[in-house]
């Protein structure tokens, strides 16, 4: 018998949709405002929104510390079956979440014109300072949320609740286009008026999110007690990847906006870069919502260390990002002129043009992308943290604006386009150097991408790994775990007791939670320890906590559930975990 990976598999498809809305929520009222603001403000308004993304970059690098950090080490955490730890940290994330979003919001509102100028409002373009300070002034209420929101992505789907992410895309959406299409056709409020729009937006959405902590069973709970500085340097340790990404970002980004400034059409091509950073926001934050997958059950599978769900996960990035990559890519490829278009006024033609060929261009990088961001992502969740912060910096950095830079003078603005197909290629082609280095040969396989920290788990020689999937499984895997234990040099007692446990829950998971469902799956693990052994055993059926059931039931009749009531009574330790929507269970004897 062995593990079929179906469970990771499944896992990460039913996580992904949630993730990627999450992830893109964040993204969606600064693309709608670009929309708005092209279609209704002019080109002037536009180039002063591109001169914000900078602003946008920082913003989502503070957020994507703690967001991957928190998410990382929670899920690290609950992997091991520690729900107090979990609480501990997610504590810490939020106390500093709200110094630093207080301390974003105090600079950008006292240096909003300097913070203008600095990004390139001045000389040829000094008449885009009023609007790009307006739209900041409006924007930065919206820095807390955006915050937030980015951290509940995953911790929502750890908690157990993934719809209310879905439920607060849909409001905050409705809101910034209503609010927006008011500010620019009746009010006239200008830049300031589309950022307080979005602002207004956020913070419906980060009420509805906030509601899931009134709930009483859930995870994470907000508690000053037992809070540990240590706990906030593992999540800064843990998201450093995405903070040098965003930073290193933030800064390629006003690079390439003075290579347009200094371009033949100056303002027009800084419009049309505008353009082309909100479109690459949006599919970049759907990538990233795939790579954020990765990294929240790359996180629980360090936290369990196992190999054979790290080779699983591998395996399930690489066809969900080529997927959702391909579609991204075929759509902007077809309909670049239209989205574009959807920009501009009728006194922007050129801009439509430039921005229409920049899609284009950018397409084509956006799979090559995704493969990236995952690996970054990945390595993250598995801790390997300078690997994940060198091949971040310069996949965000070097790699793009040396080539814009190189080919300026002979592409002009197409020299940007293009540089984001080669610095991605670049760092692809760099991974699989490294793979190829590490096996001492061609990298074809998932596991050779696998990356681990060693000593990673436990050798095979003391593992036993299988899934179930029919109750007929179920006597074959009784007598499969007691084989392997008799030949591992268990006791007969120690033996007979997994052999007995295997076959009890199996019966009982199967008997009450595959309720004729063919995707339900059971994943058994024995594992050979120095101080005895131990049973671990996953399953996605619905939530059911066997220690809290016998608790509940002593005084009853004691042959009833007499299974459930052996294997607690006979076991040295038993913990009960449900996170993502996964039952897990871990005996010692």
């Amino acid at each position: 018998m062995k593990n079929n990976g179906k469970i990771i598999s499944r896992l990460f498809r039913n996580s992904v949709i949630s993730i990627i809305l999450a992830a893109v929520a964040t993204m969606i009222g600064i693309v709608i405002d670009g929309i708005v603001i092209g279609r209704f403000l002019g080109p002037d308004s536009m180039a002063a929104y591109g001169l914000v993304t900078p602003i946008i970059n920082l913003a989502t690098a503070f957020s994507g510390i703690l967001a991957t950090g928190a998410q990382i080490i929670c899920a690290q955490h609950l992997g091991a079956g520690s729900k107090q730890k979990a609480r501990r940290a997610f504590s810490m994330c939020m106390i500093a979440t709200a110094v630093i979003s207080a301390v974003m919001m105090a600079g950008v509102l006292v240096f909003r014109e300097p913070i203008g100028v600095l990004l390139g409002a001045r000389g040829n373009s000094a008449h885009l300072l009023a609007p790009t300070s307006d739209y900041l002034l409006g924007m930065v209420f919206s820095f807390p949320c955006v915050l937030l929101l980015f951290e509940f992505n995953s911790l929502m789907r750890l908690d157990g609740d993934p719809n209310r992410v879905i439920v607060a895309v849909v409001v905050m959406t409705l809101l910034d286009i209503a609010g927006d299409l008011v500010n620019a056709l009746v009010i006239h409020g200008g830049m300031l008026g589309i950022g307080l729009t979005t602002s207004l937006s956020y913070f419906a959405a980060l009420v509805i999110m906030l509601l899931h902590f009134t709930k009483k069973d859930i995870i994470f709970k907000f508690s000053f007690k037992g809070l540990r500085m240590k706990d906030l340097g593992e999540i800064f340790a843990i998201g450093s990847s995405s903070a040098i990404g965003s930073a290193s970002s933030m800064l390629r980004n006003t690079v390439l906006n003075q290579i347009m400034v200094a371009s033949v059409l100056s303002s027009t091509a800084v419009a049309a870069l505008g353009v082309v950073n909100t479109v690459f926001n949006f599919t970049s934050s759907t990538m990233l919502g795939v790579a954020m997958t990765t990294a929240m059950i790359a996180g629980m599978i360090l936290g369990e260390q196992d190999r054979t769900a790290a080779e699983s996960l591998i395996k399930v990035t690489i066809r969900t990002t080529l997927v959702v990559g391909g579609i991204l890519s075929a759509i902007l490829l077809i309909f670049a002129a239209p989205i574009a278009g959807a920009f501009g006024s009728a006194d922007g033609a050129k801009m439509v043009e430039l921005a229409s060929r920049g899609l284009r261009i950018y397409a084509l990088s956006i799979i090559v992308y995704g493969l990236n961001v995952a690996f970054i992502n990945y390595t993250q969740g598995m801790r390997r943290m300078v690997m994940s912060d060198v091949i971040c910096f310069l996949v965000n950095f070097p790699f793009i604006v040396i080539p814009a830079l190189a080919l300026f003078g002979v592409l002009d603005t197409d020299a940007v386009w293009w540089s984001f197909l080669i610095g991605e290629s670049l760092n692809l082609i760099l991974i699989i150097i490294m793979a190829a280095v590490k096996k001492r040969g061609i990298p074809f396989c998932a596991k050779n991408y696998l990356f681990l920290k060693e000593p990673f788990g436990v050798s095979e020689d003391d593992l036993l790994d299988f899934s179930i999937t029919k109750a007929e499984d179920v006597v074959t895997a009784s007598s499969t775990v007691g084989e392997f234990c008799e030949e591992k040099g268990a006791t007969p007692k120690e033996s007979m007791m997994l052999s007995l446990f295997v076959e009890e829950l199996s019966n009982n998971i199967i008997q009450f939670g595959f309720d004729g469902n063919k995707k339900r799956s059971i994943d058994v693990r024995v594992i050979r320890l120095d101080s005895g052994w131990m049973l671990r055993m996953r399953d996605n059926c619905p939530k059911f906590d066997p220690t809290e059931w016998l608790k509940l039931h002593e005084n009853e009749d004691k042959t009833r559930n007499i299974g459930i009531r052996m294997v607690c009574g006979m076991a040295k330790d038993i913990k009960y975990l449900s996170t993502m929507e996964l039952n897990n269970i871990t005996i010692t004897i």
